[in-house]
Parts: C-alpha cells; sequence; structure tokens
C-alpha cells in the first residue's frame, strides 16, 4: 500500500491547481480521477463557457500557464473581455495545463474513503489503495445533480438532467422540454433547437433573466468604478470573489449566497439564441409527471401557474443545477460523514478549507457555502489553491 503526504480526489480545476501548488511545495501526493471529464464528457458539444475569459484560466504557481499564453501559442483567437471561450479551447488548454504541471495524474476513481490511524485510507475502483495523512475532496458538481422531486422516480429514457449529456443530437427531431432558467438550461434548449429539436422551456421565474454584456472598453476612473475581478465586475463581484469579506456573512446568509449569486441567469451573448427563438414558458412548475402509455411512449408533464397547462414530451432535461449534499458522495462512509460539520448540507470549512475532521479538506462547489460563490466557477481556483496547499505543506512539516 502507497503511503503519500496528500490524496486529491477529482481532476477538474480545483484539483489540477492545488496539484500544481502542492508539486511547487514539494508535497509528495498523488491526484486520481478522469481529467476535466465533468467539462469533457458531461458539457453538451458546442458550449461556451459563461465566465469571461479572463476568469477561464486555473490557478498555478508557475507564470505563464493561462489561457491568453495557451490561445496564442496555438493561433487561437482570444480577447480578455467579452468572449466567450469555447468548451473546445477550454479542454485544450486544460490537457496543456496538465501534460505540463500534472503529469502524474491517476486515472481511476475513488470508491470508499476511511480513517486510518494518522490520516485516511482510500480504495481506487482500479484495485490499488493509498495511504494518505491529508485528503482534499475536489469532485465537482456532478454528484449533487438536482432533479425536481416530482420527476424523481421516472426512467432515465424520458427524464436526465444537462449534466448527463454530450451529444445532444440524439434528440434531433424530437420533442424535449427543458426545466430550469439557468445558463446550463438556456444554453442546452439553445443547442438542442440548432440541432434539430422540439424544444419548450419551462420556468418557475416569472420572465428570464441574462446578464447583461460588460462595457466593450473600461477608462482608467471606469476601473475604479467597476473594477474587474475574476469572477465578475463590479464592487459587489469584488466582494463575492473574497472569502475572506464572505465569511463575514452571519452564516444562513453565506449559504443562500453561495446558491444564488449570479444565476439563475443566461448570458448576453446566449439571448438572441433564445428569446423569440424557442418557445418559453415562465411562471410555471411541474406539479407532477407521468409516464405515457400510449403507442407512442413519452412524458406527460402537468404544470401549475398562470393557468393549469399539460404538455407531452418525449424527453425532459432538468437544469435545475446542483444541491450539495455529503451523502452523495458514495466513497464517504457514514461513520466519516457523521463527524464532518454541516450547515444547511454545506460542509462547514475554515478559510483553507479544512472540515471539522483534521486533515480533510473540500474544494470547488461543496466549498462555497463557506468561501462564497468564486467556489463554483474556474475563478475561485485562485481564491483557494494557494491557502489550501500552503496549510497542507505546513501540516506536513510538523509530521516530518
Amino acid at each position: 500500500m502507497r503511503t503519500v503526504e496528500v490524496l486529491v480526489i477529482g481532476a477538474g480545476p480545483y484539483g489540477l491547481s492545488i496539484s500544481t501548488h502542492l508539486s511547487a511545495r514539494g508535497v509528495d501526493h498523488v491526484i486520481v480521477g478522469s481529467p476535466m471529464d465533468t467539462w469533457r464528457a458531461h458539457s453538451p458539444a458546442g458550449m461556451f463557457l459563461k465566465s469571461e475569459p479572463y476568469g477561464s484560466s486555473f490557478a498555478s504557481p508557475q507564470r505563464g500557464y493561462n489561457l491568453p499564453t495557451y490561445s496564442k501559442a496555438r493561433g487561437l483567437d482570444y480577447a480578455s473581455r467579452l468572449g466567450p471561450v469555447p468548451l473546445t479551447q477550454f479542454l485544450g488548454y486544460a490537457d496543456w495545463f496538465t501534460a505540463n504541471l500534472v503529469p502524474d495524474l491517476l486515472d481511476d476513481q475513488v470508491t470508499e474513503l476511511v480513517p486510518a490511524y494518522g490520516g485516511f485510507t482510500a480504495s481506487f475502483a482500479g484495485g490499488e489503495q493509498v495511504t494518505a495523512r491529508q485528503v482534499v475532496i475536489a469532485t465537482g458538481v456532478r454528484p449533487f445533480r438536482k432533479i425536481p422531486h416530482e420527476l424523481a422516480g421516472l426512467p432515465a429514457d424520458l427524464v436526465s438532467h444537462t449534466i448527463d449529456h454530450h451529444r445532444l443530437e440524439e434528440f434531433s427531431g424530437r420533442k424535449v422540454v427543458v426545466l430550469g432558467a439557468g445558463q446550463s438550461a438556456l444554453e442546452t434548449a439553445a443547442l438542442l433547437h440548432e440541432q434539430g429539436a422540439s424544444v419548450r422551456i419551462v420556468a418557475r421565474v416569472p420572465e428570464l433573466a441574462w446578464n447583461d454584456r460588460n462595457p466593450d472598453q473600461i477608462s482608467a476612473l471606469g476601473h475604479l468604478k467597476r473594477p474587474a475581478s475574476r469572477l465578475c465586475e463590479g464592487w459587489r463581484c469584488v466582494f463575492w470573489n473574497t472569502p475572506e469579506a464572505f465569511r463575514l456573512l452571519p452564516r444562513d446568509m453565506q449559504t443562500t449566497k453561495a446558491r444564488s449569486v449570479l444565476g439563475p441567469a443566461g448570458s448576453w451573448w446566449l439571448r438572441d439564441r433564445v428569446e423569440g427563438v424557442i418557445e418559453t414558458l415562465t411562471g410555471y412548475h411541474v406539479q407532477k409527471a407521468d409516464a405515457k402509455k400510449t403507442r407512442k411512449n413519452g412524458i406527460r408533464l402537468f404544470l401549475d401557474g398562470p393557468q393549469q397547462t399539460v404538455i407531452d414530451a418525449d424527453h425532459v432535461i432538468a437544469g435545475t443545477g446542483f444541491r450539495v449534499d455529503l451523502a452523495r458522495l458514495p466513497f464517504l462512509p457514514d461513520g466519516l460523514r457523521s463527524g464532518i460539520d454541516t450547515f444547511d448540507d454545506y460542509p462547514v470549512l475554515n478559510r483553507a478549507g479544512e472540515t471539522s475532521v483534521p486533515g480533510l479538506y473540500f474544494a470547488g462547489a461543496a466549498a462555497a457555502g463557506s468561501l462564497g460563490p468564486s467556489m463554483r466557477f474556474v475563478a475561485g481556483t485562485h481564491n483557494i489553491a494557494r491557502v489550501m496547499s500552503d496549510r497542507l505543506a505546513r501540516r506536513a512539516r510538523t509530521f516530518s
């Protein structure tokens, strides 16, 4: 059984960023996971990132490993503002970053994580086991996909989540209802329409919200009035992108803002592909749903809203977001999970991302309840990778 100082579970932007910082500090560690799997296999082909290009680079202690450097070296279009960045370009950047800075990534899956003397023991699907004094969980949002309870129990051929799909051409010629009013729902609906599906959007909100386009140019004075953080632009963005400020909020406000800031809304560049193009029912929610028992199988939705409405579809895709719940991490046994202090289902973390279980850390979406909404975006890697790695390195020195 191999013994290391740190095990990093997850090979998305957070796991990769933390791994590079640990390497720079000489901390012996293993990072395990399928590289960028959520983006590569569970994001629709043809999508663009919602974040501005300047907020789409991973945190790295080495200079030059950012999206503009990668794009310039390969002759790809890049403008720091007003993107959007294509998924293909972002994945190419991630592969380049990984090849140069995280070459020893273990493409495997953790099946169980249990406390062991002085640390933790992790079992992998491939049969290997690793003992680590400290563990970082950076598994991303996919385990936390949220499907409305009214659709629970219906088969996967009738109901799915936006994160379940990479290729949408399979829905060409079919009737699809997309639930939700956020970027994921709206961009999925646009791509479905462009792939030849007959699409309807159903959303609880009274009307769809769209993020404003950032100004083409900002003067020196404008930067004072509208400072740009990696998360977004404006003084409110500076606050939401500063974990130290976010942690001053009351605990219940922290979890509310962790979920609601910067959403649900669509990007300005997506609006023309949805508004006036795709039929949209706003102010409606699903009251119940039934699988149709007819010659042409499908699903029937009973909607409650301005008026009672029934619509039929071949498939429903829920763009209804994610809800952090540690019980949905299958590798965390009850005994370990029960030792983690939580509030409103989020793990309670210190500034370095450490839980109430010494040596166990969270990064990414699960950390948003304690460190702010930037943890839901690539921008947040810059708010946690260095701080967490410093803490991991200090603890490593105390053990040596």
